[in-house]
């Protein structure tokens, strides 16, 4: 799961999902369970997490389970057998599929039957919503919908997408494994400047001096610098999209990400060392490129 992933925090929303569900959180990527573990207990959820099927079916025996959020490509027992397995249970626990969604699971899925499914990367809004509909018994959106939408970028595929981008880091080491990555068209598939900032001064001086076009912030960052956000999108050369990303929240408090939706800015749960992980953050740099312009033809 780890395009883990975010997007915004509200206030008050620890109250609301504050009924001591049981959630189990299925994913083979460390990273991912973490992320999410620290999102079900600011919220009052009792967590539990399993890096592997045959885990997760341990648990499923073992303790009653509300929600179950299940990732589909795992080694060994996949999800797929997994989502068979909980089939069998009385009662049966709600289930969320989480993944990078391959298009060759949708037919397997719908039949076997699934509750509601999230793309990676994907926000904290979305994963909110996603769970409170499910617990609640509202009606889903229909699986083919879904995944229709989430093939759409397929047909952008004669399209580079092209930009400057700031990384905001909270060390050089972080930013050199990413600059590696974001700064080669062969590896990201972008034509991208890149540069990088430490500080929430060096930020600003960098939108003045560089002008990027997308501004991506560490969440582990975060924590540093204080009212960043609303200094950014003051700024008389805001870029034109501004990411926050990582795989904690260690560095912030919850309520302080609460105002993101209203000011435009986007939220990606994700780790970023890893090779799934840089994949998703680039699917969301892509994204946010596509959406403001940023592309040329392919040739």
């Amino acid at each position: 799961m780890g395009e883990f992933f975010v997007d915004r925090i509200f206030k008050g929303e620890e109250k609301r999902m504050s009924d001591k569900k049981h959630v189990l959180v299925v994913d083979d990527e460390p990273e991912v369970t973490f992320a999410l573990q620290a999102f079900f207990l600011a919220r009052g959820y009792e967590m539990l997490t399993a890096l592997d099927g045959l885990e997760a079916m341990r648990i499923l025996r073992e303790r009653a389970i509300n929600l179950v959020l299940l990732d589909m490509k795992m080694p060994g027992v996949n999800g797929l057998e997994v989502l068979r397995f909980i089939h069998t249970l009385e009662p049966r626990p709600k289930v969320v599929v989480v993944t990078a969604y391959d298009v060759q699971f949708q037919d397997m899925v719908e039949k076997i039957g699934v509750d509601a499914f999230l793309m990676k990367p994907f926000g904290i809004q979305a994963l909110t919503s996603t769970v409170e509909r499910v617990l609640e018994d509202r009606p889903a959106e229909p699986v083919a919908h879904r995944v229709a939408e989430a093939v759409a970028p397929a047909e952008t595929e004669g399209t580079v997408t092209r930009g400057r981008i700031l990384f905001a880091e909270p060390s050089e080491y972080t930013f050199k494994l990413k600059e590696v990555f974001f700064a080669d068209p062969e590896r990201c598939g972008g034509r991208y400047e890149v540069e990088s900032a430490y500080s929430k001064e060096e930020i600003l001086e960098k939108l003045d001096s560089f002008r990027p076009d997308i501004l991506l912030v560490d969440l582990s960052f975060l924590g540093k610098t204080g009212d960043l956000t609303v200094e950014v999108m003051r700024s008389a050369h805001r870029p034109k999209e501004m990411i926050l990303h990582g795989a904690g929240l260690s560095g912030s408090k919850p309520g302080g990400l609460g105002s993101f939706d209203q000011q435009g800015i986007k939220v990606v749960l994700n780790e970023s060392f890893t090779r799934a992980g840089l994949s998703r953050l680039n699917e969301a740099i892509r994204a946010a490129a596509l959406s403001v312009g940023l592309s040329e033809p392919n040739g």
